[in-house]
């Protein structure tokens, strides 16, 4: 049976499939690229603080990218699933979002002309508003993918999106952000910023115009649609039906927990370990080459071994980097050379799992949702993703209290990472089960599950 199923993975694609396939990819790419080029992390958080924002403020940046992203979709799925097409939400939802963006490029190049504080509070409410309008479409795109990538080059489709996003942003990014924001910069504050913004605007709209090119399949819309509240009530048991989605969310919360130090090695290895600044720059070289070409591998073994495959591995290689973290320092004394290089192995674990994990998390979870609930499964997993997205600044918090225990918040780290490995260990390759049944039904003359369902709608 499985044999069965590793020979449909060699057929040929339709030319429409891989016309569809280039330009998520392109999307994908162009989108990473964009991002980049104002990442929370590095160009907005400077900005912040150019502008006199607190570290508190610097620390609410990824929180709003990601919560912003997470939070809203369960509110929309029931809307989504109850759509036949979803491309048309989505194009109107990145209209809107260019809109937002543009908003934000103008307020970054006008940032001298406004008082310092209201030009914080317009660059972290439109920031929002960005994010929320994805999140807000990110479902539409989740069921278009579904439609029109099949299941055995899902794998492949997410990973090439980020291979190739993460390369960009390595060989344009980079430099440019470096350019700009240099001490001798050809552009002064705030224009040097607001370049970056617009050089983001324009990939992030061809990005979006993309996506919105694709052919959508039809698909089979919710008998019904569904409000948030009755999707409320529901999502206890489904939970309770669904095995694999009870036991995903909680693998990927787990996961959330796991990456608790991830935003303070940095900070760490300067201030704890001191090792020499000059170190940072290898250590995010190591962590934006090891992601991209990893995706080079992480594609194939998801396409052939099943998205559960790769959260298994890319989870084991996660854990590796708190325990990395807890080792080091006592392997090697403060401030050598030996830990200085020894501790680009906690960014080659970063590096390698997350683009994979990130692939495989995906894939998984549009393989164990339904058609007509895949808004809904959506919703659900990413909502409460999105309640862990300031776990981060509770780590934060944490290293406040207890006067920089390091040790501790890496240790924590270490537990999440392993029981969400755990966790994911428990997971069904719920493609190569639903191949088996389907094969089975029709060795004994019966019809599939899914077969069954649908001459019961007829």
């Amino acid at each position: 049976m499985k044999a069965s199923w590793r020979l449909a993975r060699r057929r040929v694609l339709p030319s429409a499939t891989r016309r569809n396939f280039r330009l998520g990819v392109l999307n994908g790419a162009l989108f990473t690229l964009g991002e980049s080029l104002v990442d929370t992390t590095a160009v907005l958080a400077l900005l912040v603080r150019d502008l006199g924002g607190s570290q508190t403020l610097v620390g609410l940046l990824p929180s709003l990218k990601n919560g912003g992203f997470l939070l809203p979709q369960l509110l929309v799925a029931g809307r989504v699933d109850s759509l036949a097409r979803k491309l048309p939400l989505y194009r109107r939802a990145a209209l809107a979002r260019a809109g937002a963006f543009a908003a934000l490029t103008a307020v970054i190049f006008g940032a001298t002309l406004l008082p310092p504080t209201l030009t914080l509070s317009l660059v972290c409410v439109v920031y929002a508003i960005y994010n929320l309008l994805g999140g807000s479409s990110s479902l539409a795109f989740q069921d278009v993918v579904a439609k029109a990538i099949p299941p055995q080059r899902r794998g492949s489709f997410f990973a090439y999106r980020q291979l190739w996003g993460g390369l960009l942003a390595l060989v344009v990014a980079g430099p440019l952000v470096r350019l700009l924001l240099q001490a001798d910069a050809p552009l002064g504050f705030p224009a040097n910023y607001g370049l970056l913004s617009l050089l983001a605007l324009i990939c992030i709209a061809l990005g979006l115009l993309a996506f919105s090119l694709i052919d959508e399949p039809p698909g089979r819309p919710a008998v019904r649609r569904r409000s948030t509240r009755e999707i409320l009530r529901g999502a206890p048991r489904l939970l309770r039906r669904d095995l694999d989605l009870r036991r995903f969310i909680v693998a990927r919360m787990w996961g959330r927990v796991g990456a608790i130090a991830e935003p303070f090695y940095v900070v760490y290895a300067r201030e704890a370990l001191a090792i020499a600044p000059r170190y940072v720059g290898i250590y995010l070289a190591v962590r934006v080459l090891s992601a991209a070409l990893s995706n080079l591998y992480w594609g194939r073994l998801a396409d052939r071994r099943g998205a559960r495959r790769l959260m298994v591995w890319t989870g084991a290689i996660a854990a590796l980097a708190p325990l990395v973290a807890l080792l080091l320092p006592l392997l090697f004394a403060p401030g050598s050379t030996l830990l200085a290089w020894s501790w680009t192995l906690v960014f080659l674990a970063i590096g390698l799992s997350v683009d994979g994990s990130a692939t495989a998390g995906t894939t998984y979870l549009l393989e164990i949702a339904p058609e007509q609930e895949r808004a809904t499964y959506g919703g659900i997993a990413n909502t409460a993703l999105g309640l862990a997205t300031f776990v981060p600044v509770l780590g934060g918090a944490l290293l406040a209290a207890t006067s920089n225990n390091y040790a501790l918040l890496l240790l924590i780290g270490l537990i999440g990472s392993l029981l969400a490995w755990m966790a994911t260990v428990r997971l069904r390759e719920v493609r190569e089960v639903r191949e088996d049944m389907r094969l089975a039904a029709e060795l004994w003359g019966r019809p599939s599950a899914a077969r069954a369902g649908d001459e019961a709608d007829a």
